[in-house]
């Protein structure tokens, strides 16, 4: 085998290299997306994303009844105190 043929035996193997790299990345990305149509995604809860307003409008706590530190003027009833890690409950 001559120098030559080394040389075009070499590119080849390269370019078929990376040609295989590409084939297997795009077969990979195609089976994810066939799972992602197979399997259905569960609908939102709507549930979660709207806070709790059944408290009948009483006012939110300023401190945390259980560290007494001051809470953050968003801190309503049922939440985790920041603080300390309790929950605040009326």
């Amino acid at each position: 085998m001559n120098d030559n043929e080394k040389k075009s035996g070499d590119w080849k193997l390269i370019v078929g290299g990376i040609a295989l790299i590409v084939v297997l990345f795009i077969g990979i990305k195609f089976i994810f997306w066939g799972l992602d149509q197979a399997i259905p995604k569960p609908p939102a809860d709507v549930s979660q994303s709207v806070p709790d307003t059944s408290t009948g409008g009483e006012e939110a706590p300023s401190f945390c009844v259980h560290c007494g530190k001051a809470l953050p003027d968003s801190f309503q009833w049922g939440q985790f105190c920041p603080y300390c890690g309790e929950k605040n409950e009326q």
